[in-house]
């Protein structure tokens, strides 16, 4: 089976974990070896939605599903690429649909396919970010302020909540507290989620971090910190 690497696909012989076009100063990891497949696809998708029309941070996106043989997840991937292109690079989409025809099912390939060449219909799953952000039905939607998906960290950790995936939605309203310290539903939110999941130690570890940055805090901060406390006494 054709493997992504620089070239998008090769021979099975070249391994695409060392290509460098899926390395950068972050050094994200994107062996599923070395950490959780989930966590790194979620800061996969986290990087796309930071910045949509980063050709690259989609790359990667795909390239990990399809690695990984999630085949939800990629088609979302495919088709949150098609609706920022919005009809440009098609030798690129082709390109990438193509490559991915082993792991996508008869009808996500057809949708894909004709998406990418201009069709008037869409199909999503709730794994792809941009149609929650798109208007009208029966067209191929249009992103509806990019800029504003970029900092929906709220909106991605409620889709988490959703689908009852508590770690990736605390990991993703603490990357947004590292961008925007002060936003107070950010911190109301990952402090319900600390409680209702008895995240003790991950409370204390950024509660520690946040006091010593010394961002203000919500009142709730140091009532969640009594509570943990008393239940150690």
């Amino acid at each position: 089976m054709a493997r992504f690497c620089k070239n998008l696909f090769v021979g099975a012989s070249v391994d695409p974990v060392a290509s460098l076009v899926f390395s950068d100063d972050e050094t994200m990891p994107y062996n599923a070896n070395s950490s959780s497949a989930t966590s790194i696809l979620n800061t996969l998708i986290l990087k796309v939605s930071r910045k949509p029309k980063d050709l690259t941070a989609h790359v990667r996106r795909i390239y990990f599903c399809y690695q990984n043989a999630m085949q939800q997840p990629l088609y979302a991937a495919l088709l949150d690429l098609l609706i920022v292109l919005d009809q440009k690079g098609q030798t690129l989409s082709q390109r990438l649909i193509l490559g991915c025809r082993p792991m996508l099912d008869a009808e996500q390939f057809t949708i894909l396919r004709k998406i990418s060449l201009g069709a008037q219909q869409i199909q999503s799953n709730h794994f792809s970010l941009f149609t929650k952000g798109l208007v009208g039905k029966s067209q191929l939607l249009q992103v509806k302020q990019l800029a504003q998906v970029q900092h929906d960290y709220m909106g991605l950790a409620r889709d988490f909540i959703e689908y009852s995936q508590l770690e990736e939605a605390m990991a993703v309203l603490e990357q947004g507290l590292e961008a925007s310290p002060g936003r107070q539903d950010l911190q109301a939110l990952l402090l319900e989620l600390y409680q209702s999941t008895q995240s003790r130690d991950r409370f204390q570890k950024y509660y520690d971090r946040i006091l010593k940055s010394g961002t203000p805090v919500i009142n709730q901060w140091q009532q969640l910190a009594m509570v943990f406390n008393r239940k150690v006494l």
